[in-house]
């Protein structure tokens, strides 16, 4: 099995924090699609997309690479983000968008990430701590859990 997982963590590292503990569990290589555009996924068999949330999206890097794939052939997708609130499953429009281009669709892992967008940075950020020891051990668990299923 060979696995990836292409990232993009702009502001405060969060995403990568969390592609860091997943990807040595599955021997994953990573790719940060905001340094590599020209992304080949077609010898991989499981891939992770992971993004922190953007106006309630996934990173645009991450969107176009999901529209210029194509997913079939047994391909294993999950996808991550990380968000300063998580009151919604912001990768619900990824997840549709890779279902339709033939994925085996794993599911969304998301947890909390410091952010400063917006007016939170007027107040100094929310979610100051996050990631923290308890999402790591989550993201550990939710890799182990989708690649033994």
């Amino acid at each position: 099995m060979r696995a990836v997982i292409v990232y993009a963590s702009v502001h405060h590292g969060n995403t990568k924090k969390i592609v860091d503990v997943m990807a040595p569990e599955i021997g994953a290589d990573v790719v940060d699609i905001t340094k590599e555009k020209d992304v080949d996924l077609s010898g991989y068999d499981v891939i992770g997309l992971a993004s922190g949330v953007f106006h309630h999206s996934m990173h645009d890097g991450i969107k176009e690479l999901i529209e210029k794939s194509d997913f079939s052939g047994n391909k294993k997708v999950f996808t991550v983000t990380t968000c300063g609130v998580g009151y919604r499953n912001y990768a619900s429009g990824a997840a549709k968008k890779i279902k339709i281009k033939g994925a085996d669709y794993l599911g969304n892992f998301q947890c909390r990430g410091f952010d400063t967008f917006g007016v939170f940075g007027k107040f100094g950020g929310i979610a100051k701590k996050h990631p923290d020891r308890k999402d790591m051990e989550n993201a550990r668990q939710f890799i182990k859990g989708i690649i033994n299923a």
